[in-house]
C-alpha cells in the first residue's frame, strides 16, 4: 500500500489524533505524514550506518545519544528519557560502560547516585555512525535544487526547536 493511500484511508477514518479539543485539519495531517515519512528515510539512514559500522545494537545507540546529547545523567533519569525500567537500562549502561563507551561515576550531589556520561570513545563511535549518516543524507540532497536543500535544512531546524520547545 503506498503512503498517499495510507494517508488518505488514515484521513478518512479519523485514524490521526489531531486531540479532542482541537478541529481536523487536513493539510495539517498531510504534512505530518510527509514528514513522518521523510524521518522514517532518515532512522533508516541511521540503521544502515549503524549496522555498516559499528557493533551497537539499535537499543545501546538509543541510550549512548540519550547520553550524549542530554547527559550527563543518572539512571533513574537515563530510564525516564528513554521509557524503560532503571534495571533494563543498568543492565545497558554496564554493556556500554564495560566496551569503554560511557563512564560511570560517583554523583558530586550524592554517593549513592551514579553519574553517567559519554567517553571520548564513545564520541568517536558516535561521529562514525554520524559521519555515515550524513554521507547518505548528502547522497539523497545532492538529488535537491540548491534552492530546495537550503529550505529544507532551515525547515528542519525550525522543526527542530519546535519539537525540543515541547521536551522542555
Amino acid at each position: 500500500m503506498s503512503a498517499g493511500a495510507l494517508n488518505s484511508e488514515a484521513l478518512d477514518s479519523g485514524a490521526l489524533d489531531s486531540g479532542a479539543s482541537q478541529e481536523t485539519d487536513p493539510a495539517l495531517e498531510e504534512d505530518a505524514w510527509s514528514v513522518e515519512d521523510a524521518s522514517l528515510a532518515l532512522v533508516e539512514m541511521t540503521l544502515n550506518a549503524v549496522a555498516r559500522g559499528s557493533d551497537l545494537s539499535v537499543t545501546q545507540l538509543r541510550v549512548l545519544l540519550a547520553v550524549d546529547r542530554h547527559g550527563p545523567l543518572n539512571l533513574s533519569g537515563l530510564a525516564a528519557l528513554l521509557g524503560m525500567s532503571v534495571s533494563a537500562a543498568g543492565r545497558l549502561v554496564a554493556r556500554l560502560h564495560t566496551a569503554g563507551l560511557l563512564t560511570r561515576l560517583l554523583s558530586p550531589h550524592s554517593r549513592r547516585e551514579v553519574s553517567i556520561d559519554v567517553t571520548e570513545t564513545g564520541r568517536r563511535a558516535l561521529e562514525r555512525i554520524r559521519a555515515a549518516r550524513r554521507r547518505q543524507i548528502a547522497t539523497a540532497l545532492r538529488r535537491l535544487p540548491p534552492d530546495s536543500r537550503r529550505t529544507l535544512a532551515q525547515t528542519l531546524r525550525e522543526l527542530t526547536a519546535a519539537a525540543e520547545a515541547d521536551t522542555r
